[in-house]
């Protein structure tokens, strides 16, 4: 998560801000930093919004914490693997396939479908405890893990 953290507070450090839009946060990492292409930074945007580390608002992209605080090393470069960070609804919604034997592309249809029918009102991670649950997984490993991003969400 640290690097992670390093990579998402880079492009707000260098344009000093408190707030960009999505294409600015990508261009930013592919062209300014130079740490990645363009497809890679449109992952890590994901992996950041997915990770709680940014949230959108007004169309806006927001750190979800003062990138200030955060030390960026002379020389810093993220390395291959944070493209393959797994987030913690990707972790549940592969739990619940193979608790339910379902298709991962079943399971994240339902997700998808329990959080459109409740307007967005929860956070996707509690959709998918919901289903999971629905589904008789026992999900008890997730729940101190959903709250916290939950609380942390705001």
């Amino acid at each position: 998560m640290d690097e992670l953290k390093c990579v998402v507070a880079g492009p707000f450090k260098r344009n000093e801000g408190g707030s960009m839009l999505p294409q600015d946060f990508e261009f930013s990492l592919s062209f300014d930093l130079k740490w990645m292409t363009p497809e890679q930074a449109s992952k890590i945007l994901d992996i950041a919004l997915n990770s709680h580390l940014l949230y959108v608002e007004d169309e806006q992209l927001h750190p979800a914490f003062d990138p200030s605080t955060v030390d960026i090393p002379r020389g810093f470069i993220p390395s291959k693997d944070i493209l393959h960070q797994i987030t913690l609804v990707d972790q549940i919604l592969e739990y619940i396939a193979s608790c339910s034997n379902m298709d991962l592309k079943q399971v994240v249809s339902l997700v998808n479908n329990r959080h459109e029918n409740l307007s967005g009102m929860v956070d996707v991670e509690v959709a998918a405890l919901i289903i999971g649950r629905e589904l008789g997984c026992d999900l008890d490993k997730f729940y101190e893990r959903v709250l916290q991003n939950v609380s942390s969400n705001g």
